[in-house]
């Protein structure tokens, strides 16, 4: 694969740089893998339905995201009409503030006169800042009229302001087309996080896609989902921060479903890509965060997850004390102002019941009945697992040196943050 496009899947030395999210979109995540035809092809016909889908414009208009010309999308473009009077039309166009203002289109109306003398009424309607162009249009009317302009009478030049006027605008949404782009995002990053995934038989026929920009066959793949529906993403709104500006890509696999990404780009789309239905390991989960503040993107694997939005697991421990002595002797030890337990910087080492120590340390112990857990979610956000021992286990104590039986272990991960 090293010298092959993954989207011709022809040889070649000729690779640019690719953006698996337009940057257009705000997307920092690059590969090298695409030739310098299928850069260009792709751009015309897969990223630009995406690039430039109304939704995009939107998001793209309010996140401030100019793309490769330097300005900002107009997502008001086009021709609407005056809701207090239809037949004027007007533009909303941005100002070099970026705010949107209203602009009258030159229209010019003739009737004839109500005296009855043969004469005709011209009516002209022009935005304000065209008014040095209104004695062209009046030269034109002249010449169309065959009337000398001195001619004209009952010239009335009146100015009309309509505060804040309501604007009536029709807008047209692709329902379609822009999901290539979703594809050819949800495609690049799985080539790019699973090796493997190049020569699976989807791969190739999702290339070929690519490569024809055939629109027809993309929702084949592109199944999850109409491309709207942010519901996609609610199981991962603990864990994920929707509230800021980022895009998120999220790889799974699984031997009964195969390969499935899932892709919400913030403000605009969110959507499920079944990229194989061959089997895929059950530990495959990568999640990539495109951060359009921060200018950056980056692949969390799930034991990175665990790190960056827990802080480090508490344990908590369920006691085996055979008498009411037993019991008072223990709290008297645990009102210790130095009580502990005894472990070392990377192990919690444990004993048999006469001190000797065991083979094992209490996380292998633990893992050992992991297929006895239950968990439960805690106030606050985390998660709890707790954990029945299956062997007679003790624990040391400091500084007293005494052993203490433990039956069950409560793993409580608090967490501190989202991605």
């Amino acid at each position: 694969m090293e010298n092959y496009c993954i989207i011709c899947r022809e040889e070649t030395n000729g690779f640019s740089d690719e953006h698996v999210i337009p940057d257009a979109l705000g997307g920092y995540y690059h590969i090298y893998t695409v030739c310098k035809d299928c850069n260009s092809d792709l751009g015309l016909r897969v990223d630009s339905k995406l690039v430039n889908h109304q939704f995009s414009h939107f998001q793209r208009y309010l996140l401030g995201l100019r793309g490769k010309s330097g300005k900002l999308p107009n997502p008001f473009s086009g021709t609407h009409q005056f809701a207090e009077d239809e037949e004027k039309k007007v533009q909303l166009r941005l100002g070099e503030d970026g705010k949107p203002a209203p602009y009258t289109i030159t229209n010019v109306s003739y009737e004839e006169s109500e005296a009855g003398d043969g004469g005709t009424k011209v009516s002209i309607c022009i935005d304000a800042s065209d008014e040095k162009k209104l004695d062209g249009i009046l030269q034109k009317i002249s010449k169309k009229l065959h009337i000398p302009i001195d001619q004209f009478k009952g010239i009335d030049r009146s100015v009309q302001t309509i505060k804040r006027p309501s604007i009536k605008c029709s807008i047209s949404i692709d329902l379609a087309e822009f999901k290539i782009g979703l594809l050819k995002i949800a495609y690049e990053f799985a080539v790019d996080t699973i090796k493997e995934y190049f020569s699976d038989p989807s791969a190739v026929d999702i290339s070929k896609v690519l490569k024809n920009a055939d629109y027809e066959s993309v929702e084949k793949f592109v199944s999850i989902g109409d491309g709207f529906d942010h519901k996609l993403f609610d199981g991962m709104r603990e864990y994920l921060d929707f509230e800021s500006k980022k895009h998120y890509l999220i790889i799974v696999g699984s031997k009964k479903r195969g390969l499935i990404c899932l892709v919400h780009l913030h403000g605009m789309f969110s959507v499920g890509v079944c990229l194989s239905s061959s089997p895929y390991p059950d530990d495959i989960a990568v999640i990539g965060v495109n951060d359009i503040e921060g200018k950056t993107f980056r692949k969390i694997y799930p034991e990175q997850l665990i790190q960056e939005i827990y802080a480090p697991p508490e344990l908590r421990f369920q006691y085996y004390l055979p008498s009411e002595n037993a019991l008072e002797e223990f709290l008297d030890l645990q009102s210790d102002a130095d009580f502990d337990f005894y472990r070392t910087e990377t192990r919690f080492p444990i004993f048999n019941r006469v001190g000797n120590p065991l083979d094992l340390d209490l996380y292998e112990k633990m893992k050992a009945s992991e297929h006895l857990v239950t968990s439960e979610t805690l106030e606050g956000g985390g998660i709890a697992h707790t954990i029945p021992l299956q062997e007679e286990v003790f624990i040391k104590i400091i500084p007293s040196g005494r052993l203490v039986q433990i039956i069950s272990v409560r793993e409580e991960f608090r967490q501190i943050s989202k991605l």
